[in-house]
């Protein structure tokens, strides 16, 4: 009897653990990413990181799909509420097409557990993303 109680204890215990699909891995793409910080060098190498708190996010799923609540294409614009499609140039970087042009693409990779985005100005133009949440499908 006491074999019998002790298991049933066990299978409680067990089945009543905490669930970790909301478990999110540092070199995953896929989840919601909110703007953190920004870099806007005037052009003599002196720019550095500041805070941000536009409230930008985008999500990016594993369909390859992107929402976001900004012009993710105009570095300097808020936008409405933007979806489009993405490329994977490998595991941990994306490239998001512009205009129908490649060249004129947004790049994203991981870097230290944050997403990075590099637009294409003249002096570098940077975006700096925190994970939010996990996608699940």
């Amino acid at each position: 009897m006491k074999k019998i109680f002790v298991l049933f204890l066990g299978c409680l215990l067990l089945g009543c653990q905490e669930d970790n699909d909301d478990v999110v891995l540092a070199d995953e793409l896929e989840g919601t990413w909110l703007l953190t910080e920004v870099l806007f060098d005037p052009g003599d190498g002196s720019g550095e990181f500041a805070p941000s708190d536009a409230g930008f996010e985008i999500t990016l799923r594993q369909d390859n799909t992107f929402e976001a609540n900004f012009h993710v294409c105009r570095v300097f614009e808020e936008g409405n509420r933007q979806t489009g499609t993405f490329t994977r140039i490998g595991v941990t970087e994306i490239l998001i097409t512009c205009g129908d042009s490649f060249s004129r693409g947004i790049q994203g990779r991981l870097e230290n557990g944050q997403l990075v985005f590099y637009y294409p100005c003249i002096e570098p133009c940077v975006y700096r993303f925190e994970r939010v949440s996990g996608v699940r499908e």
